[in-house]
Order: C-alpha cells, then sequence, then structure tokens
C-alpha cells in the first residue's frame, strides 16, 4: 500500500497498540498540512517562488492532494499551512486510511482500538526509519521530508522508542537540515517558517463532531465512495 506522508505521519503518530493519536488535534492538523505541502512541492506540483507557493501542473492523479494544491496556491508557506489545517484534511487523511484498511474508525482521539490487527502498514515506514535514523543509511527525498516532519514535530524518538534517542535525535536533525521541502520553508536565521509544535500529553484531546459536517464536500473527495456514519 502507497502512502503519502501525511499518512505515514498520521500513522507513526499513533499508539503502537490502540492507534490513539499521541498529538493534540491541532498539532497533528498543522502537521498533516506541512506533510500535504512537502509531498506537493516534492511531486513538482507547488514551487517556492517569491515567498509564495505557485501551482506548476493541473492535477496529480490523487483527489487529496489536489484539494491541497488548490487551498495552498499563491500563499506563503506559513499561510498554507494555515488553510489547509482549517479545511480539517486531517479529517480527510483519517478517513482516507478508514477506506483503504489502516484503520478501523477515524475517532483516533478518543480512547478505544483504532488500528486493525494485521497488517499495520506503518511497520515498514518505521523499519526504514530505524535504518536512517538508527543504522545511518542515506535518505531519499521522500525519508528525508518524513523526517523533518518528524523531527519538527518532536516526535522522531517517539518513533523508536527502542533506539538510542540522542542518536535518533542527533541524526533527525541532520536529515532535516538536508530536506529540500523544509529547506524552503526556512527563513535566513535558518529556523522552519512554520513555528514548530510540541507533543501534548495533557492536551485535550476530544474531537468536535462539528467538523465532520463542516467537511462532509472534503470527506466525500477522498474517501472513494466510502460512506461515512456518524453515531
Amino acid at each position: 500500500m502507497a502512502l503519502l506522508l501525511a499518512e505515514e505521519l498520521v500513522l507513526l503518530c499513533m499508539d503502537d497498540e490502540t492507534g490513539q493519536c499521541e498529538l493534540a488535534p491541532r498539532e497533528a492538523s498543522r502537521g498533516v498540512a506541512l506533510a500535504l505541502v512537502f509531498e506537493l512541492s516534492l511531486r513538482g506540483a507547488l514551487t517556492l517562488q517569491n515567498d509564495r507557493l505557485t501551482q506548476q501542473q493541473a492535477g496529480t492523479d490523487d483527489p487529496l492532494l489536489d484539494l491541497a494544491a488548490e487551498s495552498a496556491r499563491n500563499l506563503t508557506p506559513t499561510a498554507a499551512v494555515d488553510a489547509l489545517a482549517a479545511e480539517d484534511l486531517l479529517q480527510a487523511t483519517l478517513v482516507r486510511l478508514v477506506s483503504r484498511g489502516a484503520l478501523h474508525d477515524a475517532d483516533v482521539f478518543s480512547p478505544g482500538v483504532h488500528l486493525p490487527k494485521d497488517p499495520h502498514p506503518e511497520t515498514a515506514v518505521r523499519q526504514r526509519l530505524r535504518e536512517v535514523l538508527a543504522q545511518g543509511r542515506g535518505a531519499d527525498e521522500q525519508e528525508a521530508a518524513l523526517v523533518a516532519l518528524l523531527h519538527h514535530l518532536e516526535m522522531a524518538t517517539a518513533v523508536l522508542p527502542d533506539e538510542d534517542a540522542e542518536v535518533v535525535r542527533a541524526r533527525a536533525a541532520e536529515v532535516s537540515s538536508r530536506s529540500g521541502p523544509m529547506r524552503d520553508y526556512q527563513g535566513e536565521d535558518g529556523r522552519p517558517r512554520v513555528a514548530p509544535v510540541h507533543r501534548s500529553k495533557n492536551s485535550d484531546l476530544r474531537m468536535t463532531r462539528s467538523s465532520w459536517w463542516d467537511g462532509l464536500d472534503v470527506l466525500d473527495l477522498v474517501a472513494n465512495g466510502v460512506r461515512i456514519f456518524l453515531p
């Protein structure tokens, strides 16, 4: 199963046993938004010109990416992340993972088991990250972008809890600095244009149902015909 960066990121930020997301909703939303911008950059669909994202092609053949590109074009990277996060594309990504069998349900901020017993599609992704961050293998562009996202969210060590945290953290910083999409969104001082977020164990993780109704048009685009039933 080929996954977008946003899908890989969401799955990696979940508890291995239950699938409950270990990021607060706002942080996860911004992480997904940044992942979509990174993906579009890697595919050449968006480029940074005069500090604004310019759309370079009509479509990507992926409805979620096309929606993100349309919303992000002509915006600064920071504004694009804000816009995509506000459009509830995290929910669209979760519903897409449900439709592909990677999740039982999209209510991953509530207690319960949200992951299927087997297979876990992020297992292969985690192994590639282990090779890059703990074993020193060189990273390709896609892997470097994913590492940059995890480093930005301060989740790199949590994804590989059995590895030496200092080694993983240092290697993640090194790989992240080489990520083309992340470099595109850094200012002259070397700091990301999108302000870093932090893990929050004590944050309110309850999702509001209103976002589902507000985003139904988005879900229809990405769920490939899957009907979403709300309790």
